[in-house]
């Protein structure tokens, strides 16, 4: 969220009711929330085609706290996976969430994460901030 906020910051826009991160929603919304994370996650570990075991162990830490493994299962698809993103600041972790778990240098990963960029439709300088 402070990566998402300081984009909105510099760019003259203002903070409106408050930010709409997991930790300040309702528990249905919260749930949805936490699931369009995972979603990122799994997308992400999936781009090279291969889980590895780093991935995985993130993955199934998420898993254990969520209860579910039907992501996995799921083809990979950018445009469903961002459909998750219903808010800028949703789009925005998801983002973040998908960086943390695949591996930039890997050319198919890195096409991943430019394609589900496009389709949270984050700005260009929001997903270079959320890079940094």
């Amino acid at each position: 969220y402070r990566a998402y906020n300081d984009y909105k910051q510099q760019g003259g826009f203002t903070a409106g009711a408050g930010p709409q991160t997991v930790d300040r929603l309702p528990p249905p919304q919260a749930e949805l929330h936490s699931q369009a994370i995972l979603k990122a996650l799994v997308a992400a570990a999936k781009a090279d085609g291969h889980i590895d075991a780093r991935e995985r162990e993130v993955i199934e830490g998420e898993f254990s706290r969520i209860g579910t493994h039907a992501e996995l299962e799921k083809p990979l698809d950018p445009a469903e996976v961002a459909r998750a993103g219903s808010t800028p600041e949703i789009a925005s972790e998801m983002y973040l969430a998908s960086l943390m778990v695949a591996d930039e240098q890997n050319f198919m990963e890195r096409a991943y994460l430019d394609e589900l960029a496009k389709q949270l439709r984050l700005e260009p300088s929001l997903k270079a901030q959320l890079e940094r």
